[in-house]
C-alpha cells in the first residue's frame, strides 16, 4: 500500500491514474502546442471538395487555397454532366503543399452513338442492328398498304446518321403489307400503365394519348378507362387512348 497526505491507496491505482494523466497530459500538449503548428504551416493548405463542380468552377476554387486543378482523364457519364468533375485524388479534407495539384477526372457526358440506316431492313433486323450500336427500339408505327411483300422499315426517328445518348430510344416506322388483322380489345382496366403500354406497342398498337386523373384510392399509373372499351374490335395499328391514376 502506498500512502498519500495520510491516506493509503494500492500500488495498481495510484499506477493506473498517473498513466491517465500522463495521457491526457500528451493530448493537451498536442493539440496546444503540436498541431496549431503542423496546421499553421504556411505550406500546408486543406485540399477543398470539388467534385461536382465545373471544371472552371473547380480551379477557381482551388486557386484560393493556392492550388493547382491537374485534369488527368476524361471518362463517359450519365449521372455527371459534361465537364464536370467526377472524381479527385487527394480526396477533400487532406493535407496538401501550397502550389500542388488536383488531379481530377472529367466527365465526358453520354457516350454518343450514330443511329444505323434501317430502311428496309426486318423489325427484327431493325432491333437486332440497334441492340449492335448500343441503341433501343422506341415506338413502332405501322402503316399498312395492299401490296404483297415483306414488312419493312420506311423510316426512323431521329434518322440514321444522327448522333444521340448511348441506349436511347429511336422510333421505328414500319410498312405492313396486306390488310390489318382484327382483334378484340381486352379489359386493361386496372392494370398498370408501364406494362400495358409496352405490350400494347410491341403487339403493333399505339397509345396516342394518355390523360391523367387524381385519384386518392389507386396506385399511380392504374388504368382507370380505355378507349376503345373491352370487348370492341380493333384493328392491327390500332390507337388506343387510356385515363390513369395520378396522386399529385
Amino acid at each position: 500500500m502506498m500512502r498519500i497526505r495520510g491516506r493509503e491507496y494500492h500500488p495498481v491505482l495510484v499506477y493506473a491514474v498517473l498513466i491517465l494523466g500522463a495521457f491526457l497530459f500528451g493530448i493537451l500538449i498536442f493539440n496546444l502546442f503540436i498541431m496549431p503548428g503542423l496546421i499553421g504551416r504556411g505550406d500546408v493548405v486543406i485540399v477543398p471538395d470539388v467534385t461536382g463542380m465545373s471544371v472552371k468552377m473547380a480551379e477557381e476554387k482551388c486557386q484560393e487555397r493556392g492550388l493547382k486543378l491537374l485534369v488527368i482523364g476524361n471518362r463517359h457519364s450519365t449521372e455527371i454532366p459534361e465537364d464536370y468533375v467526377i472524381e479527385q485524388d487527394p480526396g477533400p479534407q487532406g493535407g496538401l503543399k501550397s502550389g500542388r495539384a488536383i488531379r481530377v477526372t472529367v466527365s465526358a457526358g453520354h457516350k454518343m452513338e450514330v443511329v444505323p440506316e434501317l430502311r428496309n431492313r426486318s423489325l427484327r433486323q431493325a432491333e437486332l442492328l440497334l441492340e449492335s450500336s448500343g441503341l433501343r427500339r422506341g415506338r413502332v408505327v405501322r402503316i399498312f398498304s395492299p401490296e404483297e411483300g415483306q414488312n419493312t422499315v420506311l423510316s426512323t426517328n431521329p434518322p440514321a446518321g444522327a448522333r444521340i445518348p448511348r441506349d436511347s430510344r429511336v422510333d421505328i416506322l414500319l410498312a405492313m403489307r396486306g390488310e390489318p388483322r382484327t382483334f378484340v380489345m381486352p379489359d386493361i382496366v386496372g392494370m398498370d400503365l408501364p406494362f400495358v403500354k409496352d405490350r400494347l406497342e410491341k403487339l403493333g398498337f399505339q397509345v396516342t394519348r394518355v390523360v391523367s386523373r387524381r385519384t386518392v384510392d389507386k396506385f399511380p399509373n392504374t388504368i382507370l378507362a380505355q378507349n376503345p372499351k373491352a370487348g370492341s374490335f380493333i384493328k392491327e395499328g390500332g390507337t388506343i387512348e387510356l385515363v390513369v391514376s395520378t396522386v399529385e
